[in-house]
């Protein structure tokens, strides 16, 4: 079974790129102070434009505005990902540049490592009380998942928390209680349906991603969006790489990158619609909310 080879990668990446191993199945790296201040600038800039809001460089006072414009969502799917826009895609970039910039830097000492990158990352706001039209969606990010259902088995998840309260809203991981068979990693349209899997898996104990930290896992690690009582909102991004000889499900494969690009510099990104649009609908089940109208303008 893949497993084994699961856990070699996790070693390899965390060998070769110089991460802390936190678990069999998940890897993580501090991100230099610098580069994770200008990171969430970027992020704050980016959305206090797709939600009208004053920016503010205290982070409370920014969670605060971001809480007071909570019905403010022409920008913000049901699953709380910040959808680029035209108005705003100048900011976009600039995020997608410290994200480029990020995974530079992580990978640097073994670039060959990184098979497939993905250039566009789901910058989330998970409010401290669930949207009420993500309660019941098939593809709720808050129902235990893995992104192997949608994405094909062999990524990894890259998840970074910016700000907010993490101590009560934040991801919590599971792992096989004994057993691991390739039918948990199965294709799915929907996460609830694939629930069966988790009769197979438990909650690792004392394992809370922190803010300025990359969280690398396998997506044999299964997560969820994880609520305490009376949370506070999160500001974080979660996106996927590959390491390996493998690929993304065919409708997700335009999302990736084999060259991490500079942007700004080689290519700028255009989301492909304005804020007056109908929100753009989804290829298909599997792709990406942006994958029909972003476009990548190459200089």
């Amino acid at each position: 079974m893949s497993i084994k080879y699961r856990i070699s990668r996790i070693d390899k990446i965390s060998k070769n790129w110089k991460l802390n191993k936190v678990h069999p199945l998940i890897a993580a790296y501090k991100i230099e102070k610098n580069l994770f201040n200008d990171f969430k600038f970027n992020l704050k800039l980016y959305i206090s434009k797709a939600m009208s809001i004053k920016f503010d460089d205290n982070d409370k006072k920014f969670i605060s505005n971001v809480d007071k414009a909570r019905k403010n969502r022409r920008n913000i799917t049901p699953n709380g990902a910040v959808v680029p826009k035209r108005e705003y895609h100048l900011e976009y970039n600039l995020v997608l540049r410290s994200w480029c910039e990020l995974i530079k830097k992580i990978t640097k000492k073994d670039e060959k490592l990184l098979k497939l990158f993905r250039i566009t990352p789901n910058i989330r706001i998970k409010f401290g009380k669930e949207l009420s039209e993500n309660e019941n969606r098939e593809l709720s990010t808050s129902v235990p998942h893995s992104d192997a259902w949608v994405e094909g088995p062999w990524g990894m998840n890259c998840f970074i928390p910016f700000i907010g309260d993490v101590k009560k809203n934040n991801l919590l991981f599971y792992e096989p209680k004994s057993k691991f068979e390739e039918k948990f990693l199965s294709d799915s349209p929907s996460y609830k349906k694939m629930q069966w899997v988790m009769k197979y898996y438990k909650p690792i104990k004392n394992l809370v991603p922190k803010i300025g930290h990359v969280h690398f896992s396998d997506y044999a690690a299964i997560h969820n969006t994880y609520r305490k009582n009376n949370c506070g909102t999160r500001i974080s991004i979660d996106t996927t790489i590959f390491v390996g000889n493998h690929l993304p499900h065919k409708d997700r494969i335009k999302e990736y990158s084999k060259i991490i690009p500079s942007i700004g510099l080689d290519q700028f990104i255009d989301s492909g619609q304005y804020e007056r649009n109908k929100p753009a609908e989804k290829m298909s089940t599997y792709s990406h909310y942006t994958s029909k109208v972003l476009k990548i303008i190459k200089f």
